[in-house]
């Protein structure tokens, strides 16, 4: 079992890294990383081990994927996952989304994820939620027109209060359950990663339009 600074040292190495420097410009990402100006660019918040981007790349590969984590030794499963797939079209950004505004420019991102974040359950707490009005209007400045944003949680209040925020910010709920069931939703929002298959739990699913 690798400890986590050995995980951090991992990640920092891999070619798959994107940390100081090494983050593109705003407007540049494309470019940069090698996809075609055309390319969607899929932004996982919060991304974890980063296997959920990892699938991603893997079922889009004319897509530029982007897992954001802040934990850089959760990222090392990513990196390590990417290269044995040899994959071209995924990078892993240690980074904070609250840094998003300045990483890319207005419509340069199309679809941004956000796979069961930490619900912060406690009211003082509740700006550190990335459902939180602060977020959803970051994420509307970095969307394309008409961009997307899917959620998923297993917390009923957290599903809850992202429905109200998403409402009384103006996004356009295209298709929202507090209990996904199989064949309501595209194959992505059933992905699980073994940590959630053992965990299990009922999917409460959001799919959005920015404002």
């Amino acid at each position: 079992m690798l400890g986590k600074l050995e995980k951090r040292r991992r990640f920092f190495a891999s070619p798959y890294a994107l940390y100081g420097d090494r983050v593109p410009k705003p407007g540049l990402w494309r470019a940069v990383l090698g996809l075609p100006e055309h390319a969607p660019l899929l932004l996982d918040i919060g991304c974890g081990k980063g296997e959920f981007a990892v699938y991603m790349a893997q079922q889009h590969p004319e897509w530029l994927v982007i897992g954001m984590e802040r934990r850089a030794d959760r990222l090392a499963t990513g990196c390590r996952l990417a290269a044995e797939a040899h994959l071209q079209n995924v990078y892993f950004w240690h980074g904070d989304a609250l840094n998003i505004e300045a990483t890319f420019v207005p419509a340069e991102v199309s679809v941004i994820w956000l796979n069961y974040p930490d619900p912060y359950p406690k009211r003082r707490h509740e700006k550190h939620r990335l459902l939180h009005p602060k977020f959803l209007r970051l994420y509307a400045r970095v969307l394309a027109p008409q961009g997307e944003l899917y959620f998923r949680t297993d917390d009923s209040a957290f599903y809850e209060y992202a429905l109200e925020k998403l409402t009384t910010e103006g996004w356009k709920v295209l298709f929202a359950t507090p209990n996904l069931q199989p064949g309501e939703a595209e194959a992505p929002a059933y992905f699980e990663t073994e940590f959630r298959q053992r965990k299990g739990g009922t999917i409460h699913y959001i799919h959005a339009q920015r404002p």
